[in-house]
């Protein structure tokens, strides 16, 4: 563990943007994969909510960090033809305790320079404050589709 990583988990802003700083990048570009792991709990987990390929229906799909590394995350960085950049457009966090729960509005661009996004969606982080840190849980998101467009509470 790189000491500079601890900076990225002292605040919940600061992990939910270390988050999306991992996966930015252009094609072939690396990306920091030992932070992006850094970042989940040891039990932690990603779950994607999109329609599988073999049959068209809306399920969940969960994979360990390492999981979607070597899924995902070697595509958007190794086989992708255009760059990959999330941003945060809008947050909504609430807090108790040592847990945190935060509806990131994510939007999905090709390029730094891009001015719409290509897709946008929810991410939702579940956070723990544990030794001093937060830790992703799990992260769990849905891409807005025509049939779930993204409520007016989560936009700008």
């Amino acid at each position: 563990m790189k000491k500079e990583y601890l900076e990225k988990v002292k605040t919940i802003d600061a992990i939910i943007q270390a988050n999306y700083d991992c996966l930015g990048g252009e094609p072939g570009e690396p990306r920091n994969w030992e932070l992006y792991k850094f970042l989940f709990h040891p039990e932690g987990k990603l779950i994607r909510h999109e329609k599988d390929f073999t049959d068209g229906v809306l399920r969940p799909q969960f994979l360990s960090p390492d999981d979607y590394i070597n899924g995902i995350g070697n595509w958007i960085e190794t086989k992708r033809k255009t760059g990959f950049y999330e941003n945060e457009a809008h947050k909504v966090v609430d807090v108790f305790g040592n847990i945190a729960q935060v509806f990131s509005t994510y939007q999905s661009f090709h390029s730094k320079d891009d001015i719409e996004p290509y897709t946008r969606g929810i991410n939702s982080f579940q956070l723990l404050y544990h030794k001093d840190r937060w830790w992703i849980l799990s992260l769990f998101w849905q891409r807005e589709t025509p049939e779930f467009p993204i409520p007016e509470k989560y936009l700008r």
